[in-house]
């Protein structure tokens, strides 16, 4: 195994930790990681992410270059947006776009203390949030990118790292 990949491996274990502290922290969401797969594995170049009905998006520029999404079926977020707010949810409306973005926020702030720690620094950009069913976002070839699978009581829900090699 070269030493990118096991680096890589552990950058990603962060925001596996770090998602779940704040969705558990945050909003009274359980979830467990069951998948980590690394979607441009072996050669294979997938630029395009098919994504559930509301994405957040978090970019990072400086030591590290790369984004952070998490995309969620509309019940998940608005049980994760509901559980942070105290308020019941049964459309996207701007509170849940909000809340999604102050996720993918907090997740991404979080990480970033965890790897500064490790000597690894980066710049967080400001949260963008995309909503419609089946909903795509390109993230580059030259990434190296990795979806993590999680499973709540309302279903599934990922998140993708994307980082470019310094």
């Amino acid at each position: 195994m070269s030493s990118n990949i096991v680096a890589n491996e552990n950058l990603i274990q962060d925001f596996i930790d770090v998602t779940e502290e704040v969705l558990s922290t945050m909003a009274s969401f359980e979830i467990k990681a069951v998948e980590v797969q690394e979607i441009n594995a072996n050669g294979h170049s997938k630029d395009v992410t098919a994504c559930f009905d509301i994405t957040g998006i978090l970019g990072f520029s400086g030591g590290r270059k790369g984004s952070l999404l998490i995309s969620f079926p509309r019940n998940i977020a608005f049980g994760a947006v509901g559980g942070m707010l105290g308020i019941e949810f049964t459309e996207i409306d701007a509170d849940v776009r909000d809340g999604v973005s102050e996720l993918v926020n907090m997740i991404a702030g979080g990480a970033k203390t965890k790897l500064q720690a490790k000597g690894i620094d980066f710049e967080l950009s400001i949260p963008n949030t995309v909503i419609g069913q089946q909903h795509q976002i390109t993230a580059g070839a030259s990434a190296t990118r990795t979806r993590v699978d999680f499973d709540s009581d309302l279903g599934s829900f990922f998140i993708e790292v994307n980082l470019k090699e310094d």
